[in-house]
């Protein structure tokens, strides 16, 4: 399992800012073990301006919701004002940013924090649990 984190670099293109594996290393409590894969001790707010391509509205407040994606669909460039909270249950999916693709599978999650992105489903389709956590933009 991976965790990444995306984010706009010196050119002011998007791109994944941190590629992790996740390990369960912390102490178990009562048998359970946590590994942190996203955190924020003050309201979230956009690191940057709006991004180049165009804006997909996901509304405000928070959503969570599973997203089916068909075999070999494709989503186009655009970026939303929400921090989006990726996890791939199934299949396989990449995340297109500026920077290339970045091939996602089962186990694997993604900070997805309001920055042009565009999706392209694997062969055998996918399945995400993806929650928004809503930003105003300056």
């Amino acid at each position: 399992m991976r965790r990444l984190v995306t984010g706009i670099d010196e050119q002011g293109r998007s791109c994944v800012i941190s590629d992790d594996a996740v390990a369960f290393a912390g102490p178990a409590r009562g048998g359970v073990i946590t590994e942190p894969l996203f955190r924020a001790e003050d309201d979230p707010t956009p690191p940057h301006p709006p991004g180049k391509a165009d804006r997909l509205d996901l509304g405000q407040g928070v959503s969570w919701m599973l997203v089916h994606w068909e075999a070999s669909h494709e989503w186009p460039m655009h970026y939303t004002d929400t921090i989006d909270l990726d996890v791939v249950l199934s299949g396989a999916i990449e995340l297109v940013l500026d920077d290339g693709a970045h091939r996602l599978e089962p186990g694997d999650s993604v900070v997805v924090n309001g920055i042009d992105h565009a999706w392209r489903a694997g062969a055998e389709g996918c399945v995400m649990s993806v929650a928004t956590i809503g930003t105003p933009r300056d």
